[in-house]
């Protein structure tokens, strides 16, 4: 009775999911489960893999059969290992497991085997099962994204959020020196150690602000409303103006909009002039660098913005 009870708490921590293995241990044989997949109780979700339920695998139950399928050593890693321990959505629906670089593990419906050295220094040994650390997960999910706005959008909303730091991603991206795509994967981290935190701040140091030879703005620049606190995006604090970015199309609620509001109004009373943009600045970046000089001007920058391309509206400096 005392085995049964531990191999029905072993399945409940396991999401339902059981190998051959753990159910021999606990003394169920191999014709037994076969008798019980035959009647409907199991279901057979991978070869030596069993769920103790019928019907539909939720997703904590794929991901537990599918780490046990890859047998010793394995790890969760990616997107995978990410929405484990809750960063990051649901794109890739798929599981993704690591395996020692020594092993070879055949293909899985539904699973993505990939083969790595020193996997235990990539691991986080105490999650169950186990997982890649956040930072080297964070790097393989990025650089497993085809968009590059899409690896940008990975490490820059995990920095936003404050799970990790540019430092500690830059510094893991040292130890994996085989990762594909390494050099924009440094690019948009140094922008994340800038203070980026988006995409649409990505677009604006690159398409508007550098290569229109615009300023230096300061990033994510700390200031105090009425008592509380608040982040500019983008800061010209020699010369009094804000760039605010906003990639929806507005707030959908009325206390988004009204705390915007507030924001921006005060820094008109302080003789800050506030610039706001959105996704146009992606097919207009060369109107949101005029836009921006303008003020800029007035405000004392002795400058003139130079043209992106032979084709940029903007006269030459």
């Amino acid at each position: 009775m005392e085995s049964m009870e531990s191999f029905a708490e072993l399945r409940r921590r396991q999401a339902g999911a059981f190998s051959r293995e753990q159910a021999i241990a606990h003394g169920i044989t191999d014709k037994t489960m076969e008798g019980r997949c035959r009647a409907r109780q199991l279901q057979r979700v991978h070869s030596g893999v069993y769920a103790d339920f019928t019907g539909p695998l939720l997703w904590d139950t794929r991901m537990w059969a599918a780490w046990l399928s890859c047998g010793p050593g394995a790890a969760l890693t990616g997107a995978t290992a990410l929405r484990a321990n809750g960063v990051g959505g649901d794109r890739d629906d798929r599981i993704h497991v690591a395996v020692p670089h020594s092993r070879r593990v055949g293909g899985r419906s539904g699973v993505v085997v990939s083969r790595h050295r020193d996997l235990p220094s990539l691991v986080h040994s105490a999650r169950e099962p186990p997982a890649l650390r956040l930072e080297p997960a964070l790097l393989i999910a990025a650089t497993a994204e085809k968009d590059v706005s899409r690896r940008a959008a990975v490490l820059f909303d995990a920095c936003r959020q404050r799970r990790t730091t540019p430092a500690r991603l830059l510094a893991e991206l040292d130890l994996l020196p085989m990762l594909p795509g390494r050099r924009v994967l440094q690019r948009i981290l140094a922008e994340a150690a800038e203070g980026v935190q988006s995409f649409l701040e990505q677009t604006y140091l690159c398409r508007v602000e550098r290569a229109h030879g615009l300023p230096r703005a300061r990033r994510q620049v700390r200031a105090s409303d009425g008592g509380s606190v608040v982040y500019r995006d983008s800061e010209y604090t020699p010369y009094g103006v804000i760039v605010e970015l906003d990639g929806r199309a507005g707030h959908a609620d009325p206390i988004s909009r009204w705390r915007d509001m507030t924001r921006d109004n005060a820094a008109v009373t302080t003789g800050k002039v506030t610039l706001c943009f959105g996704y146009q600045i992606v097919g207009e970046p060369c109107l949101a660098a005029s836009q921006v000089a303008a003020p800029l001007h007035l405000h004392g920058w002795p400058n003139h913005p130079h043209p992106c391309s032979p084709s940029c509206p903007l006269p030459p400096a």
